[in-house]
C-alpha cells in the first residue's frame, strides 16, 4: 500500500492518456460498485486503475466503517449511519466524475494507493 502525496482537489486525470480515458469512463463509473470491473475491461489504462484504486477504498470503508462503527454503545448506530452516507456520497460523486472523464480522490482516504494507477507518483511509505 502506498500514499499517493498530491493535492486532493487536483483532478488527475490530466496525468493519463486522454484518449483511454474516453474508452473506459463507463467502465470506471461501474469501478464504483463493482471495483473489478475496470480491471477486466481496461486492464492498461490507468484512469481505469484509478478509479478502481477509488471503488476499493470506498468499499473497504464502507464495510468497515459500518461493522466497526455499529459496535460502540450507544452512538454506534449513528456513527454508522454517518459513515453509511459519506459512503453513498462519495459513489455518486465518483460515478459523475468518471462518466465526465475527471479523476478527484475521495475526500480524507482518498491518498491511498491499493491498486497501482500510476507508478510514478506513487511513494511507498
Amino acid at each position: 500500500m502506498t500514499i499517493d502525496h498530491s493535492n486532493f482537489n487536483e483532478d488527475l486525470a490530466k496525468r493519463f492518456d486522454r484518449e483511454t480515458n474516453d474508452q473506459a469512463r463507463i467502465s470506471s463509473a461501474i469501478g464504483y460498485l463493482f471495483f473489478f470491473v475496470p480491471i477486466i475491461m481496461h486492464p492498461e489504462s490507468k484512469f481505469a486503475r484509478y478509479h478502481s484504486n477509488q471503488g476499493l477504498i470506498l468499499l473497504m470503508l464502507e464495510f468497515l466503517g459500518i461493522i466497526g462503527l455499529a459496535g460502540i454503545p450507544k452512538i454506534g448506530a449513528y456513527l454508522s449511519f454517518a459513515c453509511l452516507v459519506f459512503c453513498l456520497v462519495c459513489l455518486v460523486r465518483g460515478i459523475i466524475l468518471a462518466l465526465s472523464g475527471k479523476a478527484k480522490r475521495i475526500p480524507f482516504f482518498g491518498k491511498l494507493v491499493i491498486i497501482e494507477f500510476d507508478y510514478s507518483y506513487s511513494v511507498d511509505l
